[in-house]
């Protein structure tokens, strides 16, 4: 062996400008889907318990017209209430929506689990604006249904 000595660098600040993007990229990411999260509950299922009661629920039938119709189930009472939320010019009618749901939760304070249950062509934006007002109504379980 010649008595050579082997000199040679690493140049390694390249890769610390990479990690350094890829750290901003992470950070970014991570905040955008914390914010972009909308919490829902699975809306069909079985108990867990066998014969337990389920608690009252409003569900919230969505036609792609903008009709509503909200029906209250598994009230105490053991019947079911229906009400017609027509369609206005532009849509779904928001005043009448925001009304009714006061009334009933001015009605019946321990409701507090609705879902919502569009049709096929119903609006994507209308789906979120009517969880938003569930939301926005005090109701703590809102899940989302698909209709058929």
């Amino acid at each position: 062996m010649s008595n050579k000595e082997l000199n040679f660098e690493i140049n390694i600040l390249p890769i610390l400008d990479i990690l350094s993007v890829l750290i901003c990229f992470l950070l970014l990411t991570a905040v955008w889907i914390q914010i972009g999260t909308l919490d829902t509950k699975q809306a069909i299922g079985d108990n867990s318990t066998a014969g337990a009661k389920n608690p009252p629920s409003l569900w919230v039938t969505m036609a792609a017209d903008g009709g509503v119709q909200l029906s209250l189930r598994d009230l105490p009472q053991a019947k079911v209430l229906e009400s017609r939320i027509t369609k206005s010019t532009k849509g779904v009618n928001w005043e009448a929506l925001e009304g009714k749901l006061k009334a009933l939760r001015d009605q019946y304070p321990d409701l507090k689990t609705s879902v919502v249950r569009p049709e096929a062509n119903t609006s994507y934006g209308d789906v979120i604006r009517v969880m938003d007002r569930l939301k926005q109504s005090a109701f703590e379980g809102v899940g989302l249904s698909p209709l058929g």
